[in-house]
């Protein structure tokens, strides 16, 4: 066929193969000179690859470094992983930016196919090779939230004061750059293996071996855990790294210190002073008993680890100092910051383990004693708060230490600047609102954007000083990322803007509007930021003071000629008169008039925002890519569904409250047969499925995905996938904390009633609806012996019901591109059954 002139060629509709397809950007890294752009781009999940090591979009093993011109445009990849099915990301300039280290699963001898570990490696860029440093394993930290083994290493080269990333807030490196041919890496002890390949590894290789000692016959093949005065000791040896220095010029590695870790929680943080001659250990060793009566604060596993402090010197073989603690410290928490002149280091405790506030001490490098600072201030954050949009505490200078905190009896947070030998002063008590974060001029003051004007910090007066013009409404300090990184200029944000400041005299130096999904870096050569369009996935380098702008990488081209479904947003009432958005995708061919079947995708909780909603995003992976549906016919419809999930209220009779009433209004709009409405949800959204469907007949079909039935059965079930921790399996799971926090903090014990009210398992004599019920077997979150009863009451009773287990997969049921085609495909099937867009004729 020959197009005419001036026609648009004709779209199709999105498949399952174009969203596997489809990627993004892991990491994007400016070199320091600014000349370079480092970019980890994955390869799409197709044949050849090896996948089931993570959930599919988010595996690193299957991405290559490619190098990118930023005068010239010029791409290269320097990996090539290809043709092993190996991996290589996290990638990091050296501060000379010659050499570029990263991680890899590359084989190489006799190693499978894929790799058997993962390795640090660096790319030379005087010899244009890539090498590998040491045999020995990079400790690595799980991806897709499953908090295996996390790690804050910080520091070094760069001076930074948050922790080196690998991607965004999802894996953080165990390893940063020393100087410009050392690094500092955490290696595992032989044998071991790292998280990224071990988290869903595990437990085969326990099956394997479990199966050789049934059939020898004689070992045991028996596990113990245990509590009270029958805790299993745990075996320190094994669980522990190793602090090495690692010279990439030479390769030779020299181990510093053994530090124990423990796999399940509790940041494993390596803080490395100024002078890099020493370095703050926070090492979580164990999980804290259980009280009678005493609720654990906060669903954050760092509460809930005992942690062990100490420095170490950097050279061959030191003994790590562990430090004492005052019984006001006795449980720290996190590492803040050390001194401009490495003498002291900040950090935060509590005394006891029911405590919900900690506060700040500093730790003297040299003689490791611990005194007080910031009197009478407390933290309330649960998470830790050391991260690039929300510091805790920042050095002014080697005195003086600016806490973000609160007095015990107040409720806003300030910052204070403190001493240890005088009270704190609250710096920012007269401003309207307390900024966010600071960031440190090349002159080592600290800036803020504080009402409306970008401010510095005057030590010896205890207060802001405003500088330069009035800013936009609302801007926020964007970049430098790091608030210890020091700047001459600050790039601020608001609402699309961009706008870079003087640091100094607070003067507006350039100004951009933008549309980025996400920025990448900032510098005197420009801004880099991608953007996810429907045409694909562009890195671009603006200018902002010209608006010259270059595109680095364009992926995902493919989804250029799909026919996308129209997004909407309409407005409605809960049941109790609660004004509520819902989010809907309109089938591409949509056409006014005609009525069609819905898909309601449902959880618990959430609430819709706008067109730049969650479950909008074109990207999203897998079968959560809600365009699918709308592409196989059927309008999409997200409501929002508000609860407290505070024990406050009953989660699970509160559900219908927001979903039906949005079913309603698009019945009312003429869009939706209100015949042919299904429902789905996966996690607390497959919970928030079996809770509607026991408590309604509305909808015509009904798909679960990985949610639990009973709540108070799911509080104390194993993680699956703990197989093979021998003595401390049962502490791997953190669905107590989950589910006591949607319980009011009360285990179900202590509170029976209220969980019970939760069972949808208890109502599943109710359900009526067709029901097609889809489980992993290694679903950390919701362990598959929840979903098998539900389907056998519904088979006792003789009701339409399927259940799929996929053997080996996770929560999100994507470690496999197979098994997300399988699950795809079967739920079209359930639904095309009883809500077809074309019913066929009986």
């Amino acid at each position: 066929m020959t197009l005419l002139l001036g026609m648009a060629p004709a779209r199709r509709a999105l498949t399952i193969d174009d969203v596997l397809d489809t990627v993004a950007l892991d990491r994007v890294t400016p070199s320091p000179d600014g000349e370079w752009v480092a970019a980890v781009v994955p390869r799409p999940a197709r044949a050849g690859e090896t996948a089931g090591r993570n959930a599919y979009e988010t595996d690193p093993s299957r991405s290559d470094v490619w190098l990118v011109s930023r005068r010239t445009g010029e791409r290269r990849n320097l990996s090539n992983g290809a043709a092993n099915a190996a991996g290589f990301w996290c990638a990091t300039w050296s501060p000379d930016g010659r050499m570029l280290a990263m991680l890899s699963t590359s084989p190489e001898g006799v190693e499978p196919r894929g790799g058997d570990n993962v390795r640090l490696y660096v790319w030379d860029r005087a010899g244009g090779h890539l090498r590998r440093l040491s045999s020995a394993a990079v400790m690595t930290q799980g991806r897709y939230g499953s908090g295996l083994y996390p790690l804050d290493v910080r520091g070094g080269a760069d001076g930074g004061s948050i922790a080196h990333t690998c991607r965004s807030d999802d894996e953080n490196a165990g390893f940063a750059w020393l100087d410009d041919h050392r690094l500092v890496a955490l290696m595992l002890p032989s044998g071991q293996v790292s998280a990224l390949l071990d988290q869903y590894g595990r437990p085969f290789d326990e099956v394997v071996r479990t199966r050789a000692a049934l059939r020898d016959g004689r070992t045991p093949t028996v596990t113990a855990v245990g509590s009270g005065e029958a805790r299993v000791p745990r075996d320190e040896a094994q669980w522990r790294a190793t602090l090495t220095i690692v010279d990439a010029r030479s390769g030779i590695t020299a181990p510093v210190a053994d530090v124990p870790i423990y796999p399940f929680s509790g940041e494993l943080t390596v803080s490395i002073a100024p002078d890099l001659r020493r370095i703050s250990i926070l090492a979580p060793v164990r999980k804290l008993p259980f009280t009678n009566g005493v609720a654990p604060p906060f669903n954050n596993g760092d509460w809930h680890v005992e942690k062990r402090l100490g420095v170490v010197d950097l050279t061959s073989n030191a003994p790590v100092r562990w430090v004492a603690l005052p019984s006001a410290a006795r449980l720290p928490l996190e590492m803040l910051d050390w001194s401009p002149d490495s003498r002291h280091a900040a950090f935060r405790a509590r005394s006891a383990v029911s405590d919900r506030t900690s506060t700040a001490f500093v730790l003297d490098a040299a003689s490791v004693a611990v005194d007080g600072i910031g009197k009478g201030l407390v933290t309330t954050t649960s998470s830790l708060g050391q991260k690039a949009g929300r510091p805790i505490a920042l050095w002014s200078d080697a005195k003086h230490l600016l806490l973000r905190a609160r007095q015990k009896d107040g409720k806003r947070d300030d910052w204070w600047l403190a001493t240890r030998e005088r009270a704190p002063v609250n710096v920012t008590a007269a401003l309207t609102a307390s900024p966010a974060t600071f960031r440190r001029r090349t002159d080592g003051v600290l800036t803020a954007a504080a009402d409306g004007r970008l401010a510095k910090l005057d030590p010896k007066s205890a207060s802001l000083i405003p500088i330069g013009n009035a800013l936009r409404k609302d801007a926020a300090i964007l970049f430098p990322e790091d608030p210890a990184q020091r700047t001459s200029t600050v790039l601020l944000t608001t609402n699309g803007i961009f706008d870079e400041i003087d640091a100094t005299n607070g003067r507006l130096v350039a100004t951009a509007r933008l549309a980025p999904s996400e920025i990448h870096g900032f510098n005197n050569r420009g801004l880099i930021w991608s953007e996810q369009t429907a045409a694909g996935l562009f890195l671009r380098d603006t200018r902002l003071e010209s608006g010259a702008q270059r595109d680095l990488l364009t992926l995902d081209r493919h989804l250029d000629a799909v026919a996308w479904g129209e997004r909407r947003i309409i407005d409605y009432s809960s049941t109790v008169g609660t004004p509520l958005k819902a989010a809907v995708i309109l089938p591409p061919d949509y056409r006014p008039g005609r009525r069609y079947p819905v898909l309601t995708w449902v959880y618990g909780g959430y609430q819709v925002s706008g067109l730049d909603d969650f479950w909008l995003n074109r990207y999203a992976p897998g079968i959560y890519n809600l365009q699918l549906y709308a592409a196989h016919g059927y309008v999409v419809l997200v409501p929002s569904i508000p609860t407290a999930r505070d024990g406050k209220e009953d989660v699970y009779a509160s559900f219908p409250s927001g979903v039906m009433p949005a079913i309603d209004k698009l019945v009312a709009l003429g869009i939706a047969d209100p015949d042919r409405v299904a429902v789905m949800g996966q996690s607390f959204g497959g919970y928030t499925v079996y809770a509607l469907v026991s408590q309604s007949d509305r909808f015509r079909a009904a798909i679960a995905v990985a949610g639990i039935t009973d709540p108070a059965q799911a509080w104390g079930q194993f993680d699956p996938a703990a197989r093979g921790y021998p003595g401390f399996e049962d502490e791997k799971s953190a669905n107590w904390s989950i589910y006591e926090n949607a319980y009011g903090d009360m285990p179900p014990y202590a509170a029976s009633e209220r969980w019970a009210r939760g069972s949808a398992l208890a109502h599943v004599d109710r359900v009526n609806t067709p029901l097609l019920m889809i489980h992993g077997e290694l679903d950390l979150r919701d362990p598959l012996a929840q979903v098998e009863p539900f389907f056998f009451a519904l088979s006792r009773q003789g009701k339409t019901a399927r259940l799929l287990r996929y053997w080996g997969e996770n929560h999100s049921l994507a470690a496999s591109p197979a098994n997300v085609r399988d699950v795809y495909g079967e739920t079209l099937a359930w639904l095309d059954r009883y809500t077809a867009p074309n019913p066929a004729p009986h």
